[in-house]
């Protein structure tokens, strides 16, 4: 078990985070799919989905008040990329009372301990590469790189949090027995955020191989909300930007917390 310890007076009670084991709780993983992911109904994982994963080399791991009330889940299945095995985690969601209180990264560390357990070195997955904190947790807090952009991952996407833009996605790299380089002495600015919100490029010579920076709004569904059009508009620069770099030989090894990927020479 991962305890999440009480934070503050009035915070919500220790959460412990565990693999799921019964059916009542794989039920209760079902249900917080659907309620977090569910405008489309397709996002929603089954029950028995989530227990034949877990019996098949896949892990689903579970955030439990003391009286045993789901608060957070996470899984993962097994997969393999020509010869490299790895976890494919897809989905980690808590409740938004809970968010914040460090119940994701205790998921994630649990889920890190019983990869290794079982024998697995690399876990991945996809996230939105314009949700500053998603990537800040994943390439700050957790050390994962990021060298795969994909455009439209998924296609057109109906929930809130993806409705009306492409789905492009980077893939999280997290090495579970590799330190990622901090790199990135003097990087310069590739993209940044103008004085009205709006992308910015600058003129970046890509050749010497050096560290760039490439900022992303603060908050990216604010700016959405408040409109579509700039969110496209930072969809396509930052695309744009993440790719040139990534073609450069460059990869994402950290975010800051200002808001900005550092991409730095790869292996």
């Amino acid at each position: 078990m991962w305890p999440v310890p009480r934070r503050a007076s009035g915070s919500p009670p220790p959460v412990d985070i565990r693999l799921v084991r019964t059916h009542d709780e794989f039920a209760a993983c079902e249900a917080m799919s659907r309620d977090i992911w569910g405008a489309a109904e397709r996002n929603v994982v089954p029950r028995e989905l989530l227990l034949t994963m877990q019996h098949n080399g896949g892990l689903v791991h579970g955030a439990f008040l003391p009286a045993g009330r789901l608060v957070g889940f996470c899984f993962a299945f097994l997969g393999r990329r020509e010869t490299q095995l790895r976890l494919c985690s897809h989905q980690l969601g808590v409740l938004p009372e809970f968010r914040g209180s460090g119940i994701g990264i205790a998921l994630k560390q649990a889920q890190r301990y019983d990869a290794l357990r079982l024998g697995y070195e690399l876990v991945t997955w996809t996230f939105d590469p314009l949700e500053a904190r998603n990537a800040y947790i994943n390439l700050h807090r957790l050390g994962c790189i990021a060298r795969l952009y994909d455009r439209n991952h998924y296609g057109a996407m109906e929930d809130d949090l993806n409705r009306g833009l492409p789905s492009d996605r980077l893939e999280a790299e997290w090495w579970l027995r590799r330190t990622t380089p901090r790199l990135g002495a003097d990087p310069v600015v590739m993209l940044r955020v103008g004085a009205g919100g709006e992308p910015v490029r600058e003129q970046t010579d890509l050749s010497r191989g050096g560290t760039v920076l490439i900022s992303v709004p603060p908050d990216f569904q604010a700016l959405k909300r408040a409109s579509l059009e700039l969110a496209l508009r930072w969809r396509m620069e930052s695309r744009a930007a993440i790719e040139a770099a990534l073609s450069s030989g460059l990869i994402a090894v950290d975010f800051r917390r200002d808001g900005a990927y550092v991409m730095a020479p790869g292996p």
